[in-house]
Formats: C-alpha cells, sequence, structure tokens
C-alpha cells in the first residue's frame, strides 16, 4: 500500500467541500483577482486570456477596501498590537507594565520589512479576504537558522476540515514542484523526478491524536505535519509537527455548517456581472457612433477602402433625394447607459464599505468637526468586521510570540506574572476613537464640576473626583507609554515626602508664631513691670 493511500480519502472530502465554492471563486477571481484565477495544482492559468473584464471599478474597490482594513488594523506606522494580561490591575504595575511594552517591541521590531516580509504579504493576504471572503498567511519557524518566513497562500493551495465551532481541525496544502524544487525543499531526500518534470505535492497538518505535553520531538506537538504526493504515491515525509497551526486565516462572514467563508466580493458579484456586460454594451455602442456602419448603393460608389476622414464621395443623388452613403443608426442613447453604469458603480463601492474619501469628495465643505463624527461612527459600523480580522491577526501575532519567546529573545517575566495568560490585544482605530471619546466624556466632567466649583464657591464639588483615575485614563488614551508615569509606589512615596515636607513646614511655621507670641508677651510684661517702677518712684 502506498503512502498515498493513508491521506487520499480525507484530502478528496475537503476537495469535494471546496469544490461548491470553487465556481463562484472563479467569477470572483475574473473581476478581483485577475491574477489568482488558478484553484488547483494542476491547472495553470494567465491574467491575459482574453477574458479581462470591462470595467476596473471592482479591482479598484477590492484594493481600496484591501488598503483600508489594512491601514485600519495593522498599520506599520503605529504601533497597533501589545502583548497583554486579563488582569487590568496587574498589567498597570510597572514592572509587569515594562515587560509587556519590551514584548511588545519585539514582536512589532521582528515585523520589520528588513526581517520579515509579513508587511509585503499583509495586502496580497487581505485582497484574498475581500475576494473570496478567505486570506491565509503561512507563518514558519525556520529552526536552527534563528529566522521566520511570512508569505500569503493563494487560495487555491489550501484545503482544511472545521469542527463544529468553526475551527479548523484539519488543513492540507497542495503545490507543485519542479525535480531541481524538491530536491532542495526535502533536503536531496525527495522522491526520484526526471529534468524537467513537475509533481503534486500535499502538506498535511492536523490535530495529534498522540500529543504528549512536553515530550521531545513530534510527539510533543499539538500538531503533526508530513508530506506526501499523489503523483508520487510512495513518497512520505514525516516532518517535526507544530506548537501552533502555522496558517492564519481571515474570514469574513462565516456560514453555518460550511468550512469558507464569503466576503464583500459576493455581495458585490451580481452587481458586478451587470456592469461588466453594461460596459460591454456601451463600448460596443459608443464604437458605432464614432465608426458607424455603411449604407451605400453599390460598391462602385463606395468601398471599406474609402472610408476615409476628409474622403469626398462621388456619385448621383438617389430616388427620393438619398445621398448615394449614408450611415446606418442603432438609435442608441448613451447617456442612459453611462447612467446605469455609474449607478452599478456606486453599488459595488458600497459593497466593499468605500469610506471617508469618497463621502469628502462629495461634501467638501463639512466641517472638521463633522469629519471626526463621520469617523467614529464609520468605526462603529466596522467594528464587527475588524473582529473576524483581529481574529486571525490575533493567531499570528500569538504565535510570532511565543516562536520569539522559544529563539530566547525575550527577557524572563517578573515573578508578579507566573500563572498569568498572555494574549495578543490591539489597538484598532475603533479602539483608539472608543479611548478618545472616554477621555473627551472624563475631561468634560471634570471641566463642568470646576466651573460649578468656581462659581458657587463651594469646593465640594471636587471631593469625588479622583486625579489618579483621570490620569489614567488620559495616559491610555494618549500615548500608553510606560516610561512616562511613574510607578504608583513612587508616587506614593513622593507624596509621603511631600506630605512630610509639608507638615514639617506647618510645624515651623507653629513654632515661629508661638516664638513671636512668647517674645511679645514677654516684651509686653517687661514693659508693665517698668511702668510700675516708675509709679512706685
Amino acid at each position: 500500500m502506498s503512502a498515498w493511500n493513508d491521506f487520499e480519502p480525507e484530502h478528496q472530502q475537503m476537495r469535494n467541500e471546496r469544490q461548491q465554492e470553487e465556481p463562484r471563486w472563479r467569477d470572483l477571481a475574473r473581476f478581483l483577482r485577475p491574477d489568482n484565477q488558478s484553484f488547483n495544482a494542476t491547472e495553470k492559468r494567465d491574467r491575459d486570456n482574453g477574458d479581462d473584464p470591462f470595467d476596473s471599478t471592482p479591482l479598484y474597490a477590492s484594493d481600496d477596501f484591501a488598503g483600508g482594513m489594512f491601514v485600519k488594523a495593522i498599520n506599520p506606522a503605529e504601533r497597533w498590537c501589545w502583548i497583554g494580561i486579563e488582569d487590568d490591575d496587574l498589567a498597570k504595575f510597572k514592572p509587569v507594565k515594562s515587560w509587556l511594552w519590551n514584548y511588545s517591541s519585539a514582536i512589532l521590531t521582528s515585523l520589520n520589512p528588513a526581517y520579515d516580509n509579513f508587511y509585503l504579504s499583509a495586502p496580497a493576504w487581505f485582497g484574498d479576504m475581500s475576494a473570496f471572503g478567505n486570506g491565509h498567511l503561512w507563518q514558519e519557524e525556520m529552526v536552527g537558522q534563528r529566522k521566520i518566513m511570512s508569505n500569503a497562500r493563494p487560495i487555491g493551495e489550501i484545503y482544511k476540515l472545521v469542527d463544529a465551532n468553526g475551527d479548523t481541525f484539519a488543513l492540507n496544502r497542495e503545490f507543485r514542484l519542479t525535480a531541481r524544487q524538491a530536491h532542495f525543499e526535502f533536503n536531496g531526500n525527495g522522491p526520484r523526478m526526471r529534468d524537467g518534470e513537475e509533481a503534486v505535492f500535499i502538506h498535511v497538518i492536523a490535530r495529534n491524536e498522540h500529543y504528549v505535553p512536553g515530550a521531545l520531538g513530534p510527539r510533543g506537538k499539538i500538531w503533526r505535519s508530513c508530506v506526501v504526493s499523489p503523483d508520487k504515491r510512495d513518497f512520505y515525509q514525516e516532518r517535526a509537527g507544530y506548537n501552533e497551526l502555522p496558517c492564519h486565516e481571515l474570514t469574513w462572514n462565516m456560514r453555518s455548517g460550511r468550512s469558507w467563508a464569503t466576503g464583500p466580493g459576493d455581495n458585490a458579484l451580481s452587481d458586478m456581472r451587470g456592469l461588466d456586460e453594461a460596459a460591454r454594451s456601451t463600448i460596443i455602442g459608443l464604437q458605432f457612433e464614432a465608426e458607424p456602419m455603411m449604407w451605400a448603393a453599390d460598391e462602385d460608389i463606395m468601398s471599406v477602402a474609402d472610408m476615409i476622414p476628409g474622403n469626398t464621395i462621388y456619385g448621383a443623388a438617389l430616388q427620393g433625394g438619398r445621398p448615394p452613403v449614408a450611415p446606418i443608426k442603432r438609435g442608441e442613447n448613451p447617456v442612459l447607459a453611462l447612467q446605469y453604469i455609474q449607478d452599478l458603480r456606486m453599488q459595488v463601492k458600497k459593497a466593499f464599505r468605500f469610506g471617508l474619501t469618497d463621502v469628502l469628495q462629495a461634501r467638501p465643505q463639512m466641517t472638521a468637526a463633522e469629519v471626526d463624527s463621520y469617523k467614529v461612527d464609520e468605526l462603529k459600523m466596522l467594528a464587527p468586521n475588524l473582529t473576524r480580522v483581529y481574529r486571525g491577526v490575533g493567531g499570528f501575532i500569538a504565535r510570532r510570540a511565543n516562536i520569539l519567546a522559544r529563539m530566547g529573545m525575550i527577557a524572563p517575566p517578573p515573578p508578579e506574572l507566573e500563572g498569568q495568560q498572555l494574549s495578543p490585544k490591539f489597538i484598532s482605530p475603533f479602539t483608539k476613537a472608543q479611548q478618545a471619546e472616554r477621555a473627551q466624556g472624563v475631561m468634560s466632567w471634570v471641566n463642568v464640576k470646576v466651573g460649578i466649583a468656581e462659581r458657587t464657591q463651594d469646593p465640594s464639588w471636587l471631593d469625588d473626583i479622583d486625579s489618579d483615575g483621570v490620569s489614567d485614563v488620559l495616559h491610555e488614551a494618549m500615548t500608553g507609554e510606560p516610561n512616562v508615569k511613574l510607578d504608583p509606589r513612587v508616587v506614593a512615596q513622593k507624596r509621603q515626602q511631600r506630605a512630610a515636607a509639608q507638615q514639617q513646614q506647618i510645624e515651623l511655621a507653629n513654632q515661629a508664631q508661638s516664638s513671636e507670641i512668647a517674645a511679645t508677651n514677654a516684651h509686653a510684661a517687661q514693659a508693665q513691670t517698668l511702668a510700675r517702677g516708675r509709679k512706685a518712684s
């Protein structure tokens, strides 16, 4: 029995389920991902196949959507994620906060394009999600090389099965290799192949049923891994396995009982089809307007060679006073077609959630306050979708954090974190908008209280204001940088020293006042004694 026979039934199950999605994916790829129209390893399709769409609006809308989600979710110009814990009070403890901040900094540094292709691959990751509803990014730890590889994988390579919760429990990656590529991929231990021969290989990843925590080798990994080939059926290569699933999925709209999600492209598919047909017909109509068919009495009057701008046609007038040559009009009204196309373009843009840029172009007179208000509202509407995105990005960050820890690139945690579960957190634009709104509300409340106290001359209005609480809210909303905020213990110590100094000043003032009173009394007594002496004399 060949090695492939053991894996063929499950792979066929994955293939059968995915084949239900592929016809729709092909339509979507034509409009949205023209360079990604191949959906199995045995198929080769080039972009220039004579079937390009007649309108680029869907392609622009998809690129704008992917770019917008990229900026909103993982903007490399911002500190968009960090490692946190569930205990908020402990997280504010400065040694803990500084360690978490440094851990997060190490993760963000490892994503630098000088070291990793994450930011270069992420647009394709988001682009596949916008078009097909599913995007896949592979993160491979190069054991022994102290390197990490991040590459977006085309949806055509991925096959998977999900459990009742919608989580992937088995994933196969199908790909093609030439003989030379296979030699390097398998370190010279690949199957025997002729020069120029190509073969299909399948990287199988599934939950390890024989997982033993702490064991060495593949048994100590949660995910088992191997490579087989339907073309080289006896080939089998066992791999070390993974502590975390190396393929990180972005999903848009999950469907009950289905392994594959849908995306914004699915909502716009009918409009994209209509737009493409309308654009095709309009282009043909405009071409007929510019270059109409000609009607002539006979070939002697005019031929195709005579259809030259500025040419003169000679011939007698036909019966009824008609000219010897006349264009054949189709009676079209291109204005109506262009209006219909414009409406379809707007529907496609709406499906991809076009945002602030289009609104500003439509209403350039918007004030700054209106723009800020719109941005907050737009981010609130995107919050559920950003949650889906962060589910996939969160898995990537969690695995990156574990990889860096295994590489020894993270300092030991403070003892206070013993037993605490670390988890990735995200500083999305929606979260920032919420924090800014919260800080603005806090300051408005404080300012109103201060104003009332000043007007009424009643300081009791300020008694319930917690200055430390206000400072915490403002710090988290504005920066979160732990180095600019002192540890609460240092703050308490400074307050104790200030209170002691103030008490000392009060005591010194009291002593000076007591001395002054005593001196005054002594002078008064002395004056009284002198006065009595003068009277006696």
